[in-house]
């Protein structure tokens, strides 16, 4: 939960989330569905839903990530509609508690199922895109090239998908790609000498990363966290700031 709050705090750090919500909150708060159209008044429904946006959609992101542990591998629908239900709960429990709070009238039972209905529905669409586009993203080739690293070859095939990282613990490495993880017995430094041809950089003792798969980087102390395409984190040590700086991970200095 702790990584959920801190990649929901990175995703509300984003202009184009911030500014996505900003026009759903806009267009709702001038349409009034659930009712609000005829509870408020144009002012009034606008700092509703102003409130109500953000705070459904950061309950809605948390319902899902909560839920994900949970989740079983396949069908995809039965994984979609399960992550669906995780945020529509939390989503629900958000606009029962603040509705109860601003002394709004929750309505009758079935008034209260249809509401969760919508609900749902709306969780499970969003979800399904979500879904859509994360695997369209994972379906890009990382390079240019055709020619398939070395080291995807010891994975099981239902790995080898793009190489995002790879990282060390004793004498062992841990292959990460867009289709998994799998632990082989190997010297960090052979591994990466296996991930040519994928334009890459080893930005701690520990770590390699597959430039191309490296969503974002913020500072952490004396030294860097890179966030992956696959939701993974990885530490840049302080004595690899000056790499990655030129791998264009980290502004220049000065800049």
């Amino acid at each position: 939960m702790q990584l959920a709050l801190r990649d929901l705090r990175d995703e509300f750090s984003h202009p184009p989330t911030l500014a996505a919500l900003a026009g759903v909150a806009v267009v709702v708060g001038i349409s009034g569905p659930f009712g609000t159209l005829d509870a408020f008044s144009l002012l009034p429904r606008m700092a509703y839903w102003a409130l109500v946006v953000p705070l459904t959609y950061g309950a809605g992101y948390l319902g899902t990530r909560a839920a994900h542990p949970f989740l079983p591998r396949s069908p995809r629908a039965l994984r979609i509609a399960l992550a669906a239900l995780g945020s529509a709960i939390a989503v629900a429990l958000v606009l029962g508690v603040l509705n109860a709070g601003l002394g709004l009238n929750l309505g009758s039972a079935r008034d209260l199922v249809l509401g969760f209905a919508a609900v749902y529905v709306i969780c499970m669409v969003i979800e399904a895109v979500g879904v859509v586009l994360q695997s369209q993203s994972q379906s890009q080739p990382l390079t240019s090239t055709a020619q398939t690293p070395a080291l995807l070859s010891r994975l099981p095939l239902e790995k080898r998908g793009a190489l995002l990282a790879i990282t060390a613990e004793d004498h062992y490495i841990t292959v990460i790609t867009t289709k998994g993880r799998e632990m082989l017995l190997m010297r960090l430094s052979d591994a990466m000498a296996e991930a040519a041809p994928v334009t890459g950089l080893q930005i701690h003792r520990s770590h390699w990363v597959a430039l191309a798969g490296v969503v974002s980087v913020a500072r952490l102390g004396d030294g860097a966290e890179a966030l992956l395409m696959n939701g993974d984190r990885l530490p840049i040590a302080r004595a690899r700031m000056n790499d990655a700086r030129a791998a264009g991970l980290l502004p220049r200095k000065g800049n």
